[in-house]
């Protein structure tokens, strides 16, 4: 289909003829539904053990380029044609883990950590990595995880603990693992070039993702305490979470009217032929 004068084809709809604004809109709708679900989940994990809280960052789509309408005198010296937006997307989701803050358990198999790195856990779907440091002992006898996955040593292996309980495990402040006074093994922790890129896989855990980079496992880090006995807090930002949420919100209404006016001009330029 040919366009008209004065028409505008959006880049992304591969020559469909659609109106500008309601692609405009439809953008905002569609960025703003994404950052709408981020903030939730950040309020639905405010008592979550070592949540990293997501902030959802925006960035607007590439301009487009048309005609100045016909009948409108040009300005000496200025283009023929204007730039207008062409909408907004939401380009990435910031994690932090900088508002958490340590809750002594008392719990000898509770650890938690302080600077980079997440534990090491194998899954049925593979490697996971979590900061949840509060772990168990499973009817085997390996260290686990709350959600039965085993936790991983410094060289990648399972940690067996032997035919004990959990009360008699303790993870002392250089991550060995000690059953009784046997030193059964070493925590494994990974670090990441861009941990921000980590993929959240479900039970509070991630899997390495293209944008996070290969994981390195040994011990802790340089630049990393483990703090034995406590675990890590949530780090929901209630306040920040709840304005973002409500600032989306009032920018959904607003997009869905901008929808609605949109349409109601498209339909009445389709009427008047």
């Amino acid at each position: 289909m040919v366009a008209k004068s004065g028409e505008f084809r959006h880049p992304a709809m591969e020559g469909e003829r659609v109106d500008l604004g309601l692609s405009i809109a439809a953008s905002a709708l569609g960025a703003t539904e994404q950052g709408v679900a981020i903030y939730a989940n950040d309020l639905a994990n405010a008592n979550t053990t070592a949540f990293a809280q997501t902030t959802p960052l925006f960035a607007g789509l590439p301009a487009t380029t048309g005609p100045i309408a016909s009948g409108v005198p040009p300005t000496a010296g200025a283009s023929p044609a204007i730039s207008l937006g062409s909408g907004v997307e939401m380009v990435a989701a910031d994690s932090t883990d900088s508002g958490q803050s340590l809750v002594k358990t008392g719990i000898g198999s509770d650890a938690a950590l302080v600077g980079p790195g997440y534990f090491v856990l194998r899954t049925a779907a593979g490697p996971a990595y979590t900061r949840d440091g509060s772990f168990g002992v499973d009817a085997q006898g390996n260290l686990v995880s709350q959600s039965g996955a085993l936790v991983l040593s410094s060289q990648g292996v399972p940690i067996s603990v032997g035919k004990v309980t959990s009360a008699a495990v303790r993870i002392t402040r250089s991550g060995a693992v000690m059953a009784g006074s046997t030193n059964v093994g070493q925590l494994g922790i990974a670090t990441f070039p861009n941990p921000s890129g980590l993929v959240p896989v479900g039970q509070n855990a991630f899997s390495a993702g293209s944008d996070s980079g290969p994981a390195t496992l040994g011990g802790i880090p340089a630049g990393t305490t483990l703090i034995p006995g406590a675990l890590a807090s949530s780090g929901t930002d209630v306040a920040a979470s709840l304005t973002g949420l409500i600032t989306l919100e009032r920018s959904f209404q607003l997009d869905t009217k901008i929808l609605g006016q949109a349409s109601q001009m498209l339909n009445w330029a389709a009427s008047m032929g």
